[in-house]
């Protein structure tokens, strides 16, 4: 029954991450809102609530999970919230138009996020209950993999044919994605999965604010929070190339593709062994990669697209560091209100930090490309700060 469960939880986050690509707010529905005749704005606000929207909520969250063990059903609920949301902004695209059509999508978006922050809270403790000590930093990886290649299926040919894109085809894929979120909740039905949430954790049992937590909780958060810069670093490799942006995004999609099916296993294996050893090594290859972009000419596309390649592998590896240390350093409820808190902190540094650069791309005479090496390194060094989360 635990290998069957396995299968079926490698199958469904493939599924989610796959309805995660349709649903992107870095292409399906910006090109959605364009078609609509949106205003520009709104266009914005798309990746701002999508990914800080998805996170901000999780401590209040954790908190309400204390009074409720059966996290199987709480995730369902935010797994058809994510549905519902998807359909809202497929019946927008089809019945509405231009501003009353983007606050509907806006609207939809939020509550899609809110669906997002709780399913990705109580997916952790699903996933350490289907999956062992040892068994999880691969079965993150395995799905890490499976939807490298579904990227590869579906991102690519977009990109290729994103000129002859009209609104019926855009609104394809919004359907499909909810599609892809409804079959992700009927492969997870036979998963039930409770946590005692009364005695789950000695560190933070009887505590009344989800602020309050140990030292190790506050290491993780100021550590994950410097490695955050393997992923704000992303969008200045194509900014500091000498290559158009049009020749650059399909291959872009596919190194980072690549990158996923290539590493994700390999990631795997070194997390179930060593989570901080997995953030150490991804941050040494972050940090080559950049050395790389600031070094080397990328004008030419090859050139810049295995540049990219290498920092994909290395933000591939801190993400599957980050997740398996979180499984595995706190048990229970312990393990949902750390994830929770750290998700919420995480949202305001990604905030923090994406305010900071905007100000000094346009004030420096230097690339921040260099301040972003100099943080990976910083975040490096203070992995010794973290404690092993295995039992050996």
């Amino acid at each position: 029954m635990a290998s069957q469960h396995k299968k079926k939880l490698i199958a469904a986050l493939s599924a989610n991450k796959l309805a995660d690509i349709l649903i992107s707010a870095k292409t399906t529905l910006p090109a959605l809102l364009i078609s609509m005749g949106a205003p520009v704005w709104m266009i914005g606000w798309l990746v701002p609530i999508r990914e800080s929207g998805a996170l901000l909520p999780q401590a209040v969250i954790g908190i309400l999970l204390r009074k409720m063990r059966a996290r199987h059903t709480v995730w369902r609920v935010g797994i058809i919230i994510q549905v519902l949301a998807v359909l809202a902004i497929f019946l927008a695209g089809l019945l509405l138009a231009q501003t009353r059509a983007g606050w509907v999508v806006l609207a939809a978006l939020v509550i899609l996020s809110v669906g997002r922050s709780i399913c990705s809270l109580t997916i952790k403790d699903i996933e350490a209950d289907v999956a062992q000590k040892g068994e999880r930093g691969d079965l993150i990886g395995k799905a890490s993999t499976l939807s490298g290649i579904l990227t590869l299926l579906v991102a690519v040919p977009m990109v290729f044919f994103q000129d002859r894109l009209g609104i019926a085809a855009i609104l394809g894929l919004v359907l499909t994605a909810a599609a892809a979120f409804f079959c992700t909740f009927l492969l997870m039905l036979p998963v039930k999965t409770y946590v005692d949430t009364d005695q789950s954790d000695n560190q933070t049992s009887e505590k009344t604010a989800f602020w309050q937590f140990d030292a190790v909780v506050y290491r993780f958060v100021l550590v994950r929070g410097l490695f955050v810069h393997s992923a704000l670093v992303a969008p200045y490799f194509m900014l500091e190339s000498g290559a158009g942006a049009e020749a650059l995004l399909p291959l872009y999609l596919a190194a980072q593709a690549a990158a996923a099916m290539l590493s994700s296993l390999i990631w795997g294996r070194v997390s179930d062994y060593s989570a901080r050893t997995t953030l150490q090594l991804a941050g040494v290859i972050a940090v080559l990669a950049c050395i790389g972009l600031l070094l080397i000419d990328a004008a030419s596309v090859w050139i810049s697209g295995l540049l990219f390649f290498v920092l994909s592998v290395a933000h591939t590896g801190v993400r599957t560091g980050r997740k398996t240390y979180s499984l595995d350093v706190r048990e229970g409820q312990g393990r949902t209100e750390l994830v929770a808190f750290s998700n919420t902190a995480i949202g305001l540094i990604l905030l923090a930090f994406g305010a900071l650069y905007a100000v000094l791309e346009s004030v420096l005479n230097i690339s921040v490309v260099y301040i972003m090496t100099a943080m990976l390194v910083i975040a490096i060094a203070l992995t010794v700060i973290l404690p092993e989360e295995k039992d050996r």
